[in-house]
């Protein structure tokens, strides 16, 4: 069995395969030819106030793949105000300030365990080359003008992957932290060649932009749809649960959508995700002209039909269907590179039924 840390994930994934194993898995999953199990998110809650233990589990596979993926986090979690805006935190509580994130992949036709990889590096482009497919189908093929909102790990995933399917011809960058809005403009400069600007509000960020992402862990919506141009794709991926409902968007961006793709419609249902559960409640949406991200890459779905369409994805939650997509091909790139650590298949298999 092979363990490959983040560093060894890094050497074999890059976002032209990460893009093509995701839409591969979609129109599998529009035929009806993947089991993807649902997400669970179980809290404990603990003694330090504002924190909690959240056990974050999903699965899924390909029918024809050969394997089953489980990804799994245990995570500190701390729900926090930053300039009077609730946000979610995990922190780095382990032993040498660490996280743990998982991603188990089994044989399905000889049931052990074949790879363990860290998860943080294929988490982050797994979510952003998801975001790049919708732009890649219903953003306007001249689109170059990025807004972004966030400047973490996974805002520089989405702007490395949607410049990948669109030519960025500008980014304008803003977060809370102004220290990490500019090294990270900086940083899109030297490493993309983009011409990224750093600025002071989220709305200097998003007018006149074409493509404008969301990449945030904010529970309260920072996008006002009346700073949105014509014509512009918009992306959001924050997600929530019963425990802590959040939101990216505010209800006038779903106002002047034409068009709105989900990642899941199901759980943005089942979970009453705001962003979307929201404005149906308040009658601007409807669920039954929410479609998924699956449909539309099958062509079940409609995209966008005028140039001046504002079109909204909303990547409203992490499927164990995106690790059954992408784990399988980093682990046989890497055992075909000879990358990673070989560990006894014997310590995770037993003689006594489970």
């Amino acid at each position: 069995m092979l363990l490959l840390s983040n560093d060894d994930v890094q050497k074999v994934l890059d976002v032209n395969s990460c893009l093509e194993a995701l839409e591969q898995a979609y129109r599998v999953h529009a035929a009806g030819r993947t089991v993807v199990g649902d997400r669970g998110q179980s809290y404990v809650p603990l003694a330090e106030l504002g924190l909690s233990y959240c056990l974050k589990t999903m699965n899924g596979a390909l029918f024809d793949s050969g394997y089953m993926a489980l990804r799994l986090t245990s995570d500190i979690v701390s729900e926090e105000s930053v300039n009077g805006v609730a946000r979610r935190e995990k922190l780095p509580r382990g032993p040498g300030g660490t996280y743990c994130g998982l991603i188990i992949l089994f044989s399905v036709t000889e049931l052990a365990p074949v790879a363990i990889l860290h998860d943080g590096y294929l988490q982050l482009f797994r979510v952003a080359c998801t975001s790049a497919l919708s732009a890649r189908l219903m953003a306007r093929e001249d689109a170059g003008d990025l807004g972004l909102i966030g400047s973490s790990g996974q805002a520089w995933a989405h702007v490395t992957a949607i410049n990948t399917v669109r030519k960025l011809r500008r980014v304008r960058v803003y977060s809370p932290n102004a220290e990490r809005r500019q090294s990270f403009a900086e940083r899109a400069r030297r490493e993309l060649g983009l011409a990224a600007t750093a600025v002071t509000s989220a709305r200097e960020a998003v007018e006149g932009a074409d493509l404008v992402v969301a990449a945030t862990n904010s529970s309260q919506p920072v996008i006002d749809g009346a700073w949105i141009v014509p014509g512009a794709h918009v992306i959001s991926i924050v997600s929530g649960d019963e425990k802590t409902p959040r939101r990216e968007l505010d209800d006038e961006v779903m106002r002047r959508a034409a068009v709105v793709i989900s990642h899941s419609k199901q759980v943005a249902m089942a979970k009453n995700q705001g962003d979307l559960a929201d404005p149906v409640r308040a009658g601007i949406l409807s669920w039954e002209k929410i479609h998924d991200l699956s449909e539309l890459i099958a062509g079940a779905a409609p995209g966008r039909q005028g140039r001046d369409d504002i079109t909204v994805f909303k990547n409203n939650v992490g499927m164990g269907l995106q690790f059954a997509a992408v784990a399988p091909r980093v682990y046989e790139a890497a055992r075909a590179a000879g990358i990673g650590r070989e560990l006894p298949a014997e310590w995770f298999l037993q003689k006594m039924k489970p």
